[in-house]
């Protein structure tokens, strides 16, 4: 891996009319560990090469920056990786296309042609629905590793489809060989293959017994059984979003199954006009988003179940305006932020 990326640094800086040689395959320094040494304009670097810098670990690298002029090569590196490096004083080159070489009199710091292979989409690896509740399981936790067992019994789903689906999004650098979400390229990648298709009704669940069982509203215990889940607007709204909603606002649901969703057309009736709907179902993408719900009640007084906090953010990004500057506002308590 370290020859590709030194020959790809090299291919870089000519077209820019700046020389670069490898001086040594390993530092020439005992204190100082690095994979390589390059010369680059007559400056020396100890080069440290890696698959994938997270945020959390563009944090840990910069705060704990070896003696001498280290540089950085990944493959794929996240946005506040490369803001942590860049404050800390640190050079780096993300293949995907930015590089930054600070050593006066050699001040280079631009966007440059991306340095990988030419490769796919990597939304290929999030077609299935146990790809995409993969993802969404490793971005709640954007911080932290995830194992293969651990995500298995979030999702309710076969430890050996997780496992598959884990070293795809590796592959495609969505995630470190621990676990760890690259935020915010895994939410991108999520969110431009998320599509909820909202059904307009004109009448709301009531609290029957027997609607709510034909229905499967699952009020009883949200976050152990399944059933419908709010999001978009309101959802956001009990979530702590900056983002206005009337108390009357008509919520949007998700349903777990196309025999539920056919069912509440039926119970409920369609809208004639939006503007008159009284809520919206949608078939969830995926499973997980009728699971696993969280009860707001307390904390917002919102009455619904209410879908994970990355369900929605997905929901909200879906307009590009408005709810991705919500998204960039928002900054929630005790949540690391995905996006």
């Amino acid at each position: 891996m370290a020859d590709g990326s030194l020959a790809a640094l090299i291919e870089t800086l000519t077209p820019l009319g700046v020389v670069a040689r490898v001086l040594s395959r390993e530092s020439w320094d005992d204190d100082v560990s690095a994979d390589a040494v390059v010369e680059v304009a007559g400056q020396r670097f100890e080069v440290e090469v890696k698959s994938v810098v997270t945020a959390e670990h563009g944090k840990r690298l910069a705060t704990s920056a070896r003696r001498g002029r280290p540089l950085i090569i990944a493959d794929r590196m996240a946005a506040d990786a490369r803001l942590s490096l860049q404050e800390a004083g640190i050079n780096y080159f993300d293949r995907r296309g930015e590089l930054r070489l600070v050593a006066p009199p050699l001040i280079v710091h631009t966007s440059v042609k991306s340095a990988l292979p030419m490769a796919g989409s990597p939304r290929g690896s999030l077609d299935s629905q146990v790809a995409k509740e993969v993802a969404i399981c490793c971005l709640l936790t954007p911080d932290q590793p995830h194992g293969v067992r651990q995500i298995a019994r979030y999702i309710d789903r076969a430890p050996s489809a997780v496992s598959n689906t884990m070293a795809g999004l590796r592959d495609d650098g969505l995630l470190t060989s621990a676990g760890e979400a690259m935020i915010p390229d895994l939410f991108q990648e999520l969110l431009a293959v998320w599509h909820r298709r909202a059904v307009p009704l004109s009448d709301l669940p009531g609290s029957r017994v027997q609607e709510a069982q034909r229905l499967m509203l699952g009020l009883d215990e949200p976050e152990r059984s399944t059933g419908w889940a709010l999001t978009d607007t309101r959802a956001a709204a009990s979530w702590g979003m900056p983002i206005v909603a009337r108390g009357d606002y008509p919520p949007d649901f998700y349903v777990p199954t196309e025999s539920v969703l056919r069912a509440s057309h039926s119970l409920l009736g369609e809208a004639t006009e939006p503007g008159s709907r009284a809520c919206t179902v949608a078939l969830a993408p995926v499973r997980l988003a009728c699971l696993q719900r969280v009860d707001h009640s307390q904390a917002s007084g919102e009455r619904w179940p209410v879908a994970n906090h990355i369900v929605v953010a997905l929901d909200i990004a879906q307009d590009r305006a408005r709810g991705l500057e919500a998204l960039k506002q928002w900054s929630p308590e005790g949540i690391v932020r995905a996006w």
